[in-house]
């Protein structure tokens, strides 16, 4: 064996070259930069995986939308979704995504569900994460109801429904509005000039006093009126009235005036003294001088334009009438009509017209334009068969006619026997006058529930009530 000399070691290191030492800083530096790296690669792993469990959240959120058209059942449902994602290191991600959808309907309630599942799946070769993620909904719907009022009309103070063919009434006024003696005022206790009344179902006394420019209501036994309409000066502001010679309460409460010069409908909502302009004259809507107004078990309109000698009706929410008798020029054919004044629409739509100037009431069935004449017949007069101004008119359950002849001063009764002619009922004097029982220009009468008869006697600046009065032993309703 030979030594080796140190000499050929070295000759040896430097002829094969020597592995260079590490300084320890530049070991120290490379250990940093492995860890950063290594705690990169996790963060990147965990930031995955908290992206996958959330929108796995999101799709997994169940949704419950209840629409309902009348009622809707209150309906709480808890859903508790657990949600798995599984993500690992890959180059590659692959993500499946699978949705459920059910729906259900019914006829009123309608409810859709709507359930998404996701499920996203990342594979390597290397490291795994698993995140579970578990969440739980609750989805609560309100009760929520509505509630649909349909309001069934019914007659409100203009049909006398069950009056006994054999009834009369007493031939002594009682002095309901206005001053007994006949004499105006413009205090909330007198009247000047009144024209149109209306009766509610309470009693309650409405009239349109047309000189103090506003409608009055009596409650009853009051001699103290509450104004209503208007605020007693003549004007043309939605709280002023101009002539008001129709007035009527609508099956919800709210006074509708004919406006006369004013040449407009008005609305007063039940409590409000501000008035909403239903219809005015213009160019396509004609509208004179209105007499009268009366509204029907449907709420529409009708008013009496003695200036375009027809009547036109109005149905709700239209500004725009329609002509259901008369139209242009006056005569005394059955389709024309002479300066009418006042209306009545029974609870068959059957319409009946004081033909004024005609000296007679017509009578339209529903939809014609030819009407019948039914009382007086087209000659002024006094008797029985005749009628001198005929200015008002209504019809009781029996179909008898009564009608306010304003000229001779009193109250006529037709019976269906139309060839029979009238009989006098209120107002058989002979004379006008300001008596109890006389009365001088009857302009309006109605019927309370009961049956007793209202009337405006204009020219006494007055409102008379006349009581029913039925035999002892009865008769029959007809």
């Amino acid at each position: 064996t030979h030594a080796v000399s140190p000499r050929t070691v070295r000759q040896v290191n430097t002829s094969i070259g020597r592995i260079p030492e590490i300084p320890g800083n530049s070991l120290k530096t490379l250990n940093q930069r492995f860890l950063v790296g290594k705690v990169a690669v996790v963060a990147l792993i965990f930031a995955l995986a908290v992206a996958g469990v959330f929108y796995g959240v999101l799709v997994l959120r169940s949704s419950t939308t209840t629409t309902t058209v009348e009622t809707t059942t209150t309906t709480t449902t808890a859903t508790t979704t657990t949600t798995t994602t599984t993500s690992t290191t890959s180059t590659t991600t692959d993500t499946t995504t699978s949705t459920t959808s059910t729906t259900t309907t019914t006829t009123r309630t309608t409810t859709t569900t709507s359930v998404t599942t996701a499920t996203s799946t990342t594979s390597t070769s290397t490291t795994s994460t698993t995140s579970t993620s578990t969440t739980s909904t609750t989805s609560t719907s309100t009760t929520s109801t509505t509630t649909q009022t349909t309001i069934t009309f019914a007659p409100v103070g203009i049909y006398a429904l069950n009056i006994p063919t054999c009834a009369t009434w007493n031939d002594t006024g009682l002095t309901m509005a206005g001053s007994s003696n006949g004499t105006l005022g413009s205090d909330l206790g007198s009247l000047s000039a009144p024209v149109s009344i209306f009766v509610d179902n309470n009693n309650n006394l409405f009239v349109a006093d047309r000189d103090n420019a506003r409608v009055l209501k009596f409650v009853p036994n009051a001699t103290i009126g509450i104004i209503v309409a208007g605020n007693g000066t003549i004007g043309n502001g939605s709280n002023q009235l101009s002539s008001p010679k129709g007035v009527a309460i609508d099956q919800y409460g709210d006074i509708i005036v004919a406006d006369s010069s004013n040449y407009r409908i008005q609305k007063f909502v039940n409590g409000s003294t501000i008035g909403i302009t239903l219809a005015e004259n213009s160019t396509i809507n004609p509208l004179g001088q209105m007499r009268d107004l009366h509204i029907d078990v449907n709420n529409n309109i009708y008013v009496t334009d003695s200036d375009n000698n027809q009547v036109g009706k109005f149905i709700p929410f239209s500004s725009i009438g329609v002509v259901v008798a008369g139209g242009g020029p006056a005569g005394p054919g059955l389709n024309q009509l002479s300066s009418p004044f006042g209306n009545f629409i029974d609870p068959n739509g059957t319409l009946y017209i004081a033909d004024q100037l005609n000296f007679r009431v017509m009578k339209y069935d529903p939809g014609s334009l030819n009407g019948t004449i039914v009382a007086g017949n087209g000659t002024t007069g006094s008797t029985a068969y005749l009628l001198a101004q005929p200015i008002a008119v209504i019809v009781d359950n029996n179909g008898y006619i009564y009608v306010a002849d304003y000229s001779n001063g009193r109250i006529m009764k037709w019976t269906t026997n139309y060839a029979a002619g009238g009989v006098c009922i209120i107002g058989c004097t002979g004379t006008t006058g300001v008596a109890a029982t006389q009365l001088r220009g009857p302009r309006d009468l109605k019927f309370d529930r009961y049956g007793n008869i209202y009337i405006t006697d204009q020219a006494n600046h007055r409102i008379q009530k006349f009581m029913i009065q039925i035999p002892p032993l009865g008769c029959s309703s007809g």
